[in-house]
């Protein structure tokens, strides 16, 4: 991995933005011829070398150029962002999702105004189960430094509310916000609560119900799929097709949820190690979390310490679970798009390449 000439650690303190200039600076055609054909990650810096954007590409060069057309046509964001670089710096990676994890961390680190990931990182939610005497559902927009299981990144308050309503309808799980509720409710009448509140002699159910949400929420199956399927074949039967249709959507969300769930459980306890269904393509390998090797063409093996120093959890805050919840999220969503090329398996500790 090859950085160009000035260290990102000198990058100044963010600020105010600079005013427009509607031409683009001539540091920046200069720049871009010199960047490579190859992976890796760009930056469009301010006047004070401070990130606007970060990007990555498996073409740097071909990439950068597209910014740099004047062209009407690209979107006005594009277009302030372009007039308010002065310079680029580039960092050259030897693998596209060795390009992609670079672009995420440097993206956290900076939080550049122009990039739409962190702000969307931002808006993200995440679950945690509480420590009530009837336990609930608490609604996260930032964990913080909260080291016990929290569950996500979900991407809205309307996902989440999807979720609540699968553990209501199927595991009759509470979703009042109150501590401690003290009165019946609406879910109760509507059987989508077992009511721990009022009614003693559920106790022992509600506490299955919670490990049953556990379960759920880290990819495993308390029975919720079975149950969908038992319901549907009894709409079919009685000709309620329209509900049918309604719980086909409820077991297609509750399967693509466990697949994710799975995979971001697995990420951030196990090894991950992902290999080319094709010779001399490269691998990965992940310890709880962190890119540990990457095995190049011909077998080369890359180590933390020597060119990827830059992706141990260090570089983001790796006391905040987010930021590990959404690394795994960002590797799931790219072996699903290489699933034809790339094979992936969960793998004891202390396992290597070699």
């Amino acid at each position: 991995m090859l950085i160009s000439s000035h260290s990102l650690e000198e990058l100044a303190a963010p600020g105010q933005h600079t005013r427009i200039n509607m031409e683009i600076a001539s540091q920046l055609q200069q720049d871009q011829k010199g960047l490579p054909k190859t992976a890796g990650v760009y930056l469009f810096l301010d006047e004070r070398e401070y990130p606007l954007y970060i990007g990555k590409s498996v073409n740097l060069r071909a990439r950068v150029a597209s910014y740099l057309r004047n062209d009407s046509s690209q979107e006005e964001r594009t277009q302030r962002m372009v007039h308010e670089a002065r310079t680029l710096r580039y960092i050259e990676t030897e693998t596209e999702l060795m390009a992609l994890l670079l672009e995420d961390s440097l993206i956290k680190k900076y939080l550049p105004v122009y990039n739409i990931r962190q702000k969307q990182f931002r808006d993200y939610r995440y679950l945690q189960v509480s420590d009530d005497a009837y336990p609930r559902l608490i609604t996260l927009e930032d964990p913080g430094r909260i080291h016990s299981s929290i569950y996500g990144p979900f991407r809205d308050r309307f996902f989440i509310q999807r979720l609540q309503e699968i553990f209501s309808r199927y595991l009759r799980f509470r979703s009042c916000a109150e501590a401690n509720p003290k009165k019946s409710c609406i879910e109760l009448d509507l059987g989508q609560c077992l009511g721990p509140c009022i009614l003693p002699e559920v106790h022992d159910a509600y506490a299955r119900a919670c490990v049953h949400v556990t379960q759920f929420l880290e990819g495993e199956d308390p029975g919720v799929i079975s149950m969908i399927e038992d319901e549907i074949r009894i709409c079919i039967q009685e000709t309620r097709f329209e509900h049918a249709q309604r719980l086909r959507e409820d077991l297609i969300f509750c399967d693509t949820f466990f697949n994710r769930q799975r995979f971001n459980h697995h990420f951030r306890v196990d090894h991950l190690k992902i290999e080319s269904r094709r010779e001399g393509e490269p691998g990965y390998l992940f310890e709880n979390g962190a890119l540990r090797e990457v095995v190049l063409k011909h077998g080369r093996l890359c180590k933390v310490g020597d060119q990827l120093d830059l992706f141990d959890l260090s570089i983001v805050k790796e006391d905040e679970p987010r930021f590990l919840l959404d690394r795994a999220n960002l590797v799931y969503n790219w072996l699903k798009k290489n699933q034809g090329s790339v094979k992936y398996k969960f793998q004891e500790m202390g396992s290597s390449f070699k």
